[in-house]
């Protein structure tokens, strides 16, 4: 069986750590990397162009990323999804029987009742999550 690793992207706040980790590892393991981008639904709900400056360079980005995998031989697909980014990626998990689903840590994904966003996702899907950390600049080390 294939192992297929999902590499979750919020296009608003992304830093593609995620899907770095998720090319890497599927690498090694010979897996398949889908890329999941997840617009919110008040960006299709009000006809907003989803090409502003913001999102087209991180189209421009995750092609360029998709592109350097498949030359290396990774086995790679991309998928844009309009709704909450925690049910999208539950009906995602659950549709395409993914076995990893690696996404970045990012400020904000907490909720109002202080539930973390995976508190809210682990008990609805049934794979392995991975938790990618931004990387800090040299300059933001502390030694």
């Amino acid at each position: 069986m294939v192992k297929k690793i999902l590499a979750a992207l919020d296009p608003i706040a992304t830093h593609f750590n995620a899907g770095v980790h998720a090319l890497s590892l599927a690498k090694r393991i010979n897996a398949k990397v889908l890329f999941l981008l997840v617009y919110p639904p008040s960006a299709k709900q009000s006809g907003q162009s989803l090409e502003d400056a913001s999102e087209a360079s991180v189209k421009q980005k995750l092609a360029a990323l998709i592109e350097e995998a498949r030359a290396d031989g990774i086995s790679v697909d991309y998928y844009v999804a309009h709704g909450h980014f925690e049910d999208e990626l539950v009906h995602f998990v659950h549709e395409n029987k993914i076995t990893l689903l690696v996404v970045e840590a990012l400020p904000g994904r907490e909720s109002t009742d202080g539930t973390g966003f995976l508190d809210k996702i682990r008990h609805r899907i049934d794979c392995l999550i991975e938790v990618v950390n931004e990387k800090p600049n040299a300059s933001e080390r502390k030694d």
